[in-house]
C-alpha cells in the first residue's frame, strides 16, 4: 500500500473515532432525564466539575492530534506511534465502556463507544500489519 494512501486511510479512521465519541457524549445527553441530571450539576452520578469536562476534551482530542500527527510524522515512526497510539486509547475507552456496562448503564451511547474503540484497535492492526512490510523504497 502507497505510504499516502496509508497515511489518508488512518487519518480518517482516527477522525471517525473523535466523531463517534463526541456523538456518543451528544447522544447521552439526549437520553431521558440525562440533560436534566446535567443542568444539576453531575453526570452518571459523578460531579460535573473540571476534570470530567478535561476527560470529555481529551476524549475527543487525542483522536484528532493523532489524524495531524498521522498526515505530518514519518511513515516508519508513523506506523508506530499509530500502533502504539490505537492500542492505549482502545484500551481506555474499552476500559470506560466495560465500567459502564458493568454498572448496569447500557444505552444507546455505548453502541458509538464500542465503534470507536474498535476503530481504534483497527488502527493499532493497520500499523503492525505497515511495520511488517518491508520498506516502501524497496517494494517495486
Amino acid at each position: 500500500m502507497n505510504a499516502q494512501l496509508f497515511r489518508t486511510r488512518v487519518a480518517v479512521l482516527w477522525v471517525a473515532v473523535a466523531v463517534a465519541l463526541s456523538y456518543s457524549v451528544l447522544i447521552y445527553l439526549l437520553g431521558p432525564g440525562a440533560l436534566e441530571e446535567a443542568l444539576a450539576g453531575e453526570m452518571e452520578g459523578d460531579p460535573l466539575d473540571e476534570s470530567l469536562g478535561f476527560l470529555l476534551s481529551v476524549l475527543a482530542g487525542i483522536p484528532l492530534v493523532m489524524a495531524a500527527a498521522t498526515l505530518l510524522v514519518g511513515d516508519r515512526v508513523n506506523r508506530y506511534v499509530n500502533l502504539i497510539a490505537g492500542l492505549l486509547f482502545g484500551l481506555l475507552v474499552a476500559y470506560a465502556m466495560i465500567g459502564e456496562l458493568l454498572a448496569g448503564a447500557f444505552n444507546g451511547h455505548l453502541l458509538l463507544v464500542a465503534l470507536g474503540c474498535s476503530l481504534a484497535f483497527l488502527i493499532a492492526a493497520l500499523g503492525l500489519v505497515g511495520l511488517r512490510q518491508p520498506p516502501s523504497e524497496a517494494r517495486p
